[in-house]
């Protein structure tokens, strides 16, 4: 499947939703509180807009799956999944730690992904079958066969909070680094350019995690559900690794 037009409209998107956020960041926000919690700015609805505006100026007949607006169904085997904004509270605060989220499925599998981070300069973009790569570099996952001394991240927002402590108290004598970088498509690419081992995910959405799902597997890392069960997007929690660690990352799980 030729994608070249899907993947310069992906990254057109990408950009476009930098330009709308970067007029925002670090200025006084209007902040929204969703039903589960979370916050909405007003940079997270102008990066929305500015994404879909870019989509369908090239493919209108494309179904849309926005965070901030619902999903758009035009009957379309293609389906572009957005996250305007993926690290809004780090935003908020002025850490730049967050970034834009786009990914293309084609018969509900993901074909094309792209990460970009506009404080951080980074650009990572993902295609089915043809490799993952950071700034115009190919990116690999880790090595490390080991937990010993591994980085380990967990997802950390408000849903399962016990849950995700409960997890946590298994590592209370163990030399394994934990890290939370408050982004959850930040922490798949740490997982995908070989920073990080492992991430655990307890509560998330489609959006979330799309794009950063291709681009681990195209770096050569594994994802599945907590029981090692093949991954889909109806299950809400997942073992991320580099694939050497993953059967030990199970094992916690139990």
């Amino acid at each position: 499947m030729d994608l070249s037009r899907e993947r310069k409209t992906l990254l057109e998107a990408a950009n476009a939703a930098a330009k709308a956020i970067m007029q925002y960041y670090g200025k006084k926000e209007s902040i929204k509180i969703k039903p589960n919690k979370s916050l909405v700015a007003a940079a997270d609805l102008a990066a929305n807009k500015a994404i879909i505006k870019a989509v369908k100026r090239h493919f209108p007949d494309h179904s849309i799956l926005s965070e901030e607006t619902g999903f758009e169904d035009n009957g379309s085997d293609f389906k572009w999944v957005i996250d305007p904004i993926d690290g809004t509270h780090n935003f908020l605060r002025r850490i730049p730690i967050f970034g834009t989220s786009i990914a293309l499925e084609y018969k509900n599998e993901v074909v094309l992904g792209a990460l970009h981070f506009p404080v951080l300069k980074i650009t990572a973009i993902a295609e089915r079958g043809k490799g993952a790569f950071l700034n115009g570099k190919r990116i690999k996952v880790s090595g490390k066969k080991g937990l010993e001394h591994a980085f380990v991240l967990i997802e950390f927002s408000y849903a399962n909070r016990g849950e995700k402590i409960g997890f946590l108290s298994k590592f209370v004598h163990k030399t394994i680094d934990i890290r939370n970088f408050g982004s959850a498509i930040f922490n798949l690419l740490m997982v995908a350019s070989g920073s990080c081992e492992s991430y655990v995910v307890m509560s998330t959405q489609e959006w979330d995690v799309a794009a950063g799902f291709l681009m681990v597997e195209e770096a050569g890392g594994k994802i599945t559900d907590l029981k090692g069960k093949k991954w889909n997007f109806e299950e809400r929690k997942y073992i991320i690794s580099n694939s050497k660690v993953h059967k030990k990352m199970l094992e916690y799980m139990k």
